[in-house]
C-alpha cells in the first residue's frame, strides 16, 4: 500500500448502562443475521471492545452477526478492506483524507481520542518540556508519528525550537522505546498509549511530563482529538445502512459499558495479560477509558481540520499524501452520537 492509505451475555443485568440496556436485545441468533466483519490487529487493544460487543450480545442486539478477524499488521487489514475481505478497520483520519484524494471510496467515524504523550523518570530533572532540549527522546512510530509531530509543532510555538534539531531524537520499536527509558539511554519517551500505561503502573518511578491533550490546548485546539476510528468503504455502508448503523451502534455501546462497568473489565483481564498483575491492569484500564470517545458532531470534525492543519505542514507528503487540508468527506455523516 502506498503511504496515502498507511497512512456470554453479562452476568448480571443491572450492571448494564442504561443506555446500552435501552438498544434491546432481539430473539434472533447470531445464526441468522447478516455478517458484518472487521479486521483487528490480532494482539491489539481493539480486541477489548470487540471481546465486550460479542460477550454483551451488542451485534445480535443490532441486527448484525460480528466477525473478527485478526491480522498481522495495519497494512493486511488495510488490503483486507480494500479487497472486501472485512468491512472495517481502525485507522486515523489522515490516512482516510489521503485515500480520497486519490479517489478511493473511504469514510471514517471515530473510535478514540488521542492519548499519549511525553513519558520521563521522576529523578530525571526534566521538570518540563523545555528541559528536552539536548536530552534523548526515544520516539516510537517514526518521524510523521502523530504524537511527535504535535510535540514539534508546540516546542516550535511555545519554546522558540524544533524539539526534532534541540534533542537527540531516537525512532525505536515500541517495546525498545521502553526499554531506553527504563535503562537510561534515553532521558525520555513517546509511545504508543498502552506501553506509556505500562511506565504509568509505576508511578513512583515515571510520570507524564505533557500530555498530547495539553499540547493541543497550548495549540488552540481545545476539544479531544478523534484520531482513531473506523474506517469503511462509503459505498458499502450507503447500501447497507443498517448493517454499518449496526456495527457502530454496537461499538458505542461496547464504549459505555468500558467507560462505566469494573466488572466487564474484570472479564478482559485474561485477554489483557494481567491477570496477576494489578497495578498494570489498573494503569491500562485508566488509560483507554481517558481515550474512549463520548461524542461524534461537527465540533469533532473542526477538531480533527484544525490538528490536520498544524501537522501537515510539519508531517509533509509523507503524513497527508495528496490531501493538503482535511477532505470535507472524510467524517461520515450517516451517524453521530
Amino acid at each position: 500500500m502506498t503511504n496515502g492509505f498507511r497512512r456470554t451475555f453479562v452476568k448480571a443485568a443491572a450492571l448494564l448502562p442504561v443506555a446500552v440496556m435501552a438498544l434491546g436485545f432481539g430473539t434472533a441468533t447470531a445464526q441468522d443475521l447478516p455478517v458484518v466483519k472487521v479486521g483487528v490487529l490480532a494482539i491489539g487493544t481493539v480486541n477489548w471492545e470487540m471481546d465486550t460487543i460479542k460477550r454483551y450480545g451488542l451485534d445480535t442486539a443490532n441486527g448484525i452477526n460480528l466477525e473478527i478477524i485478526g491480522y498481522a499488521g495495519n497494512e493486511a487489514s488495510d488490503i483486507a478492506l480494500m479487497g472486501d475481505e472485512v468491512q472495517f478497520i481502525v485507522s486515523d483520519f489522515f490516512a482516510v483524507s489521503s485515500a480520497r484524494a486519490q479517489g478511493r471510496d473511504l469514510a471514517y467515524v471515530p473510535h478514540s481520542l488521542t492519548v499519549g504523550g511525553v513519558m520521563v523518570r521522576n529523578d530525571g530533572g526534566i521538570n518540563g518540556p523545555a528541559d528536552l532540549a539536548g536530552k534523548t527522546i526515544a520516539v516510537a512510530g517514526g518521524p510523521v508519528d502523530k504524537s511527535f509531530l504535535l510535540l514539534r509543532a508546540y516546542s516550535i510555538a511555545k519554546l522558540g525550537m524544533d524539539i526534532a534539531e534541540a534533542a537527540d531524537v531516537q525512532f525505536a520499536p515500541v517495546p525498545q522505546a521502553n526499554l531506553m527509558l527504563q535503562n537510561g539511554d534515553a532521558q525520555a519517551s513517546m509511545n504508543f498509549w498502552h506501553w506509556n500505561a505500562r511506565l504509568l503502573a509505576d508511578p513512583d518511578t515515571y510520570r507524564e511530563l505533557i500530555g498530547t491533550d495539553d499540547i493541543l490546548v497550548e495549540l488552540g485546539v481545545s476539544a479531544k482529538l478523534p484520531l482513531l476510528g473506523w474506517v469503511f468503504k462509503e459505498g458499502w455502508a450507503d447500501a447497507n445502512n443498517d448493517l454499518a448503523l449496526g456495527f457502530l451502534k454496537a461499538s458505542l455501546a461496547a464504549k459505555q459499558i468500558l467507560s462505566t462497568s469494573d466488572f466487564a473489565w474484570d472479564e478482559l483481564r485474561e485477554r489483557m495479560r494481567v491477570v496477576d498483575d494489578d497495578a498494570r491492569f489498573e494503569s491500562l484500564k485508566t488509560q483507554y477509558r481517558r481515550g474512549i470517545v463520548t461524542s461524534y458532531g461537527q465540533s469533532d470534525i473542526d477538531t480533527a481540520a484544525a490538528a490536520f492543519s498544524i501537522m501537515a505542514e510539519l508531517g509533509g507528503e509523507d503524513l497527508i499524501g495528496d490531501s493538503p487540508t482535511l477532505d470535507p468527506g472524510t467524517f461520515w455523516s450517516g451517524f453521530k452520537f
